[in-house]
């Protein structure tokens, strides 16, 4: 996923003279579609904690239920941590926040798109007056 949005966000930032105008008509819509991916994917990592949390919490309560002897919450939360769907959980959260990470970056440079383009307007005048 992110090798996809780096090269979609590489063809957003492309600014070609010719369709100078076309692309500044176009970058609130540009931001926008990234904005929404930055939130979907914030949106997304919350759900994904929750789950884990349910999760977690059932994985306790079993090995509570199931342990030949009687555990502390610290221990059957640590024994519930190293179960492979936590794990899971833990590397899909990790791969999200680099994402998001990303799209962060992203939103600050498409934000200072516009002055770039007021900036090769400026120039294109400068150069035809």
């Amino acid at each position: 996923m992110l090798d996809a949005y780096i090269k979609e966000l590489e063809e957003d930032l492309k600014i070609d003279e010719l369709y100078l105008k076309e692309y500044a008509l176009k970058l609130p819509g540009i931001k926008h579609k990234w904005a929404g991916r930055l939130i979907r994917h914030k949106l997304e990592i919350s759900n994904l904690k929750k789950d884990k949390d349910k999760l977690k919490a059932t994985l306790v309560k079993k090995l509570n239920e199931t342990s030949p002897v009687k555990l502390t919450m610290p221990v059957l939360e640590k024994t519930a941590e190293s179960a492979s769907e936590i794990k899971d959980f833990d590397a899909r959260i990790k791969e999200l926040e680099l994402v998001v990470e990303l799209l962060e970056k992203a939103e600050k440079t498409l934000s200072s798109t516009s002055y770039d383009v007021k900036n090769i307007l400026e120039i294109i005048k400068l150069e035809t007056t």
